[in-house]
Formats: structure tokens, C-alpha cells, sequence
């Protein structure tokens, strides 16, 4: 083995070995996942006309932000299958206090599993404290051949689950 891949093998073998315990200081600590989007949140989400802001329907909703970017939700929008409401994504902190985005996907299936096309949602959230948010989100989907067909505004509240 070549200088260059031992020494990337140590490095690696080390950040293995250390990284768990450096983890386990960092959750010791409650400030940083206190001010994080990090975490389990209990939502409730508010379909609205894009051009009125009117209230149109609310649902539940849970969301995952995990460690390293990636999150998962679910929810059942009333008169929908509830087995089409997972989405999965990544969120990024933004300019600005409290400020993040995620971006998600979801499928839609038949009952006979013929594939009906995808949700994609646009979302910009706001801590209001340690253990709540806010969001807006722009809402888009397309058919099976990847044709927007109808574009939707959302806005929600969420509180952390602990």
C-alpha cells in the first residue's frame, strides 16, 4: 500500500473511532440541538390559495430534520390515500437568525401500483423559539411524465416531539 492510502486509512480508521465520542460530548451539550432544526416535529399544515392567502384545508403532519441534511415526513391530506403522503429531502440552514429550507419528494402510486407521478415541495421554515416553527411552501405536482399540472401554497406551524 502506497504512503498516500495508509495515511488515508489511519485517518479514516480514526475518524471512525473518535467521531462517536465527540457525538456523545456534543448531545451532553443542550444548546446546539436546542437552536437546530435537528430533530422530530409534530406539524400542522394550512393548504392556501396562492393568490388570497384564504385558508383552504389543515392536516397533521410529523417531519424528521436529521443530522447531515436529510429529512422525512409524513401526512394525509384529507380525501387522500394515506399510503401517498411520505416525503423524503434535505434542508440547509439560511442567511438570517433561525432561518432554514428543505426540499422534499414524494410518489403517487394507483391501488394497482401504476405509478401516477411525484409531489415536490419547497419549503422555507423559521424557528420562533428552541421547540417551535413556522414555514411556507410552494407545492408542485407533476404527472407520471414529469408535466407540472398544478401548483399549490402551503403554510404550517410545528412544535418539537420530544
Amino acid at each position: 500500500m502506497n504512503l498516500k492510502k495508509q495515511i488515508a486509512v489511519i485517518v479514516l480508521a480514526l475518524t471512525a473511532t473518535t467521531s462517536p465520542v465527540w457525538s456523545q460530548d456534543r448531545q451532553a451539550l443542550p444548546s446546539p440541538i436546542a437552536q437546530s432544526l435537528q430533530g422530530t416535529w409534530r406539524a400542522t399544515i394550512t393548504a392556501v390559495d396562492c393568490i388570497t392567502g384564504q385558508d383552504i384545508l389543515s392536516f397533521p403532519a410529523i417531519m424528521t430534520f436529521n443530522q447531515g441534511g436529510t429529512c422525512t415526513g409524513y401526512f394525509v391530506v384529507p380525501g387522500t390515500d394515506p399510503g401517498q403522503g411520505t416525503e423524503y429531502g434535505v434542508w440547509q440552514r439560511e442567511p438570517g437568525s433561525q432561518n432554514y429550507s428543505n426540499r422534499t419528494v414524494g410518489y403517487a402510486y394507483t391501488a394497482e401500483g401504476v405509478f401516477e407521478g411525484r409531489v415536490e415541495i419547497t419549503r422555507r421554515l423559521h424557528l420562533t423559539s428552541a421547540n417551535s416553527f413556522e414555514s411556507s411552501s410552494i407545492v408542485q405536482i407533476f404527472d407520471a411524465d414529469g408535466n407540472l399540472v398544478f401548483t399549490a401554497c402551503e403554510r404550517g406551524t410545528a412544535t418539537r416531539f420530544e
